[in-house]
């Protein structure tokens, strides 16, 4: 029996290429969401930083500690998305190779 590989190819990237291309929006739509999100909390943080050396300020480090960190875990998640884009771009192109 002979299995005609541009067939099964063919296949493959019929069944695939509806999950690729909506899991392509969604990591584009959630890093549009996360640049975003991003410029807010810098934009926040400048404003708590002008606050920062009254005489007796508010208690803005705790609320700046926070926003920091938002701000690293929001650029991790941005660069595991990258990647995770980066895999599947190159999982769609080793199945357009197939053919």
């Amino acid at each position: 029996m002979s299995i005609d590989n541009s067939a099964l190819a063919q296949d493959f990237e019929s069944i695939l290429q509806p999950a690729v291309t909506k899991i392509d929006k969604a990591i584009q739509s959630v890093k549009t969401s996360q640049d975003e999100l991003g410029n807010e909390i810098e934009r926040l943080v400048a404003e708590l930083e002008l606050f920062k050396d009254i005489t007796e300020p508010p208690q803005l480090q705790p609320v700046l500690e926070k926003l920091l960190d938002a701000k690293k875990r929001l650029t991790n998640a941005n660069m595991l998305m990258t990647k995770t884009k980066e895999r599947v771009e190159r999982t769609q192109k080793e199945l357009l190779n197939i053919k």
